[in-house]
This record gives structure tokens, sequence and C-alpha cells, in this order.
């Protein structure tokens, strides 16, 4: 069985099939699980590092003093120091088996390591996003709409800054899955095929 590494728009539903793929499959998901486990070995605040996780804005003075704050924060550990336990820990994780992998830049990480599928998870019409997260985060509208275009600008940067590569280029996955023409559950049935 192969791992899985994703990214995903926001209000795409990629979380939700990880969780699907992961449970079915009977593997581990590392999401959040992940920041858990490098916090712990790092022996660094957990809410520290939920900060600096997958937050860079794009702009250059707010990225400048975020990087600044989160080096004074970690005890002189610097921003590319944390990065680095981050991308260990994905390593590690994926020699002690098959997972699935969210964000974090996973799919960069695992380019070449043997049997992982990469996969990009977007959905073609902004409608299904905006929905989606009314449903899921109990927002507006219009909440849903602020939050999608912060939320896809963070995850774009932060993907930008530690590969140098861009985010919905699609040549930087095996797998891409629109949430507008599949559902959920038929994405999982796909993502459980190509790994098995």
């Amino acid at each position: 069985m192969k791992s899985l590494a994703i990214e995903r728009e926001f209000g795409s539903g990629g979380r939700e099939i990880g969780r699907k793929v992961a449970k079915e499959a009977g593997i581990p998901y590392y999401d959040n699980a992940l920041l858990h486990k490098v916090a712990m070995e790092q022996g660094i605040s957990e809410d520290t590092l939920k900060e600096y996780d997958e937050k860079m804005t794009g702009s250059i003075l707010y990225d400048i003093a975020a990087l600044a704050d989160v080096a004074r924060s970690y005890k002189g550990r610097s921003v590319y120091e944390l990065f680095y336990s981050v991308q260990k820990t994905i390593e590690q994780l994926r020699l002690q088996g098959p997972a699935v992998f969210m964000g974090r830049c996973s799919t960069e990480i695992l380019r070449d390591a043997p049997r992982v599928l990469r996969v990009f998870v977007y959905a073609s019409d902004p409608a299904d996003r905006i929905q989606r997260t009314v449903q899921v985060e109990g927002v507006s509208e219009s909440e849903a709409a602020r939050m999608i275009e912060k939320k896809d600008r963070q995850r774009k940067n932060y993907f930008k800054f530690w590969t140098q590569k861009e985010w919905k280029d699609w040549n930087n996955y095996d797998l891409e899955l629109n949430t507008s023409a599949l559902s959920p559950d038929e994405c999982a049935e796909i993502l459980l095929h190509a790994i098995r």
C-alpha cells in the first residue's frame, strides 16, 4: 500500500477525503496530530508551533516580523529549523508505514520517496467551496468567502516559501481531484484504489 500526501484548497473537502481514506485503509492520518508530534519531540509549545504553521501571508513586512517573532519564541531556533523538524517528522512517519499526510508541503517533502501518491484536491465551482465552508465552519457565506481567500493565500505563500514552487501547479502532483465534479466519497474511493 502507498502513502498519500494531499494539498488542498480551503473548502474543497480535502481534509474529509483524507480522513475517509485513512479510516477505510486502516492507516494513520497526520494533520494536527503531526504538529503535536513535532511539538512534543522538539520540546516546543504546541500553541506556538500552530502559530507558525502555514501562516505566511504574502505581506513581506508581516512575514519578516512573524519570522523574527517565531525565531525568538523558540529559544534561538530559527523558523528554518522548525520546518526541518516538520520535514524530518513526515519522513520518519512515512518510513513507519503507509499513512495520509495533509498539507505542510508533504507532497514536496515526499516527492522522491517510493510508494507515495501526491494529490491536489480542489473545487472548480467557488460556490461549492463557499457552501462547504458554511456547513463545516458554521459561518455566513460572506465570512466563508473571506476565509477561503485568506486560507488559500496562506497555503499558497507557505508552499511557495518552502518549495519555491507554485501551489496550484498541476506538475507538482500525481493526481488532481475536483470536488465540484466528484463527491468526497467518490474521491476517497479513487484514492483508496490508487494506493492499494
